[in-house]
C-alpha cells in the first residue's frame, strides 16, 4: 500500500516517466524504500484506472516514445488524506531475516557467524557510501523538481539513515570484536 503512495507522492513533485520514477526512487529513497520497475508500472497502471493520474506520449524524434505521468486534483486529494491519516503504530519493519539467521547461526558455529557479520560490515560500509550519494544529489533533485524549500524534509529523513546505518556499522564492528574475543579465549582454554 505505501509503494503506491510513494509513486503517487513523487508524482507529486513533478510530472514524470516510469523511468524517471524508478531513478528517483534509486537516486534518492531507496535506503528506506525501495521499488522494482515492474512494480512502479503496475502502481502507475493502478492510479490511472482510479483516475488520480493520467498520462500522456511525447514524441520523441531521437528515440523512442515517453509516457508521461501526471497527478490529477484527485491523485493530491488522495495523498494528502494518507499523508494525514498517520495510524498510531505504523510498522517499522520488525522482521529481520539476517538477524534470524545470526540468532541461529550457533547450529552451525562461530566462524560462520564472523563471517556473515564481515559480510555484512561491507553491505552497511557500502550503504553509508551510497547515503552519501543521495545526499551529493538532494541539491541537484531539489533544484531540478523547484523543490528547494522541501530540502530540509528530505535531510531529516537522510539524518535517519545516517543514523541507521552507523549504529548498524557500529554493531557490526562491536560484535566482531566480541566474538573474536570468545574465539580467543576457546583456543586459550584449549592451550592449556
Amino acid at each position: 500500500m505505501s509503494l503506491s503512495y510513494a509513486v503517487l507522492g513523487l508524482l507529486n513533485y513533478s510530472s514524470m516517466t516510469g523511468y524517471d520514477l524508478k531513478k528517483l526512487f534509486d537516486d534518492s529513497i531507496n535506503f528506506f524504500w525501495s521499488a522494482q520497475t515492474s512494480q512502479i508500472y503496475r502502481e502507475l497502471k493502478s492510479w490511472e484506472k482510479k483516475g488520480c493520474i493520467t498520462s500522456k506520449v511525447q514524441i520523441n524524434e531521437k528515440g523512442p516514445d515517453k509516457r508521461i505521468y501526471s497527478i490529477t486534483d484527485k491523485g493530491t486529494e488522495y495523498l494528502k488524506n494518507w499523508l494525514a491519516d498517520m495510524p498510531d503504530t505504523v510498522d517499522e519493519d520488525n522482521r529481520n531475516a539476517f538477524l534470524l539467521r545470526v540468532f541461529l547461526l550457533s547450529q552451525i558455529g562461530g566462524d560462520e557467524l564472523i563471517f556473515q557479520i564481515q559480510k555484512r560490515l561491507k553491505k552497511y560500509q557500502r550503504d553509508l557510501h551510497n547515503l552519501k550519494a543521495v545526499e551529493n544529489k538532494m541539491q541537484e533533485y531539489a533544484h531540478m523538481l523547484g523543490k528547494e524549500n522541501e530540502v530540509h524534509y528530505w535531510k531529516i529523513v537522510l539524518s535517519r539513515g545516517f543514523h541507521d546505518v552507523e549504529s548498524h556499522i557500529h554493531w557490526a564492528e562491536e560484535s566482531l570484536a566480541y566474538l573474536r574475543e570468545i574465539k580467543e579465549m576457546k583456543n586459550n582454554v584449549g592451550e592449556t
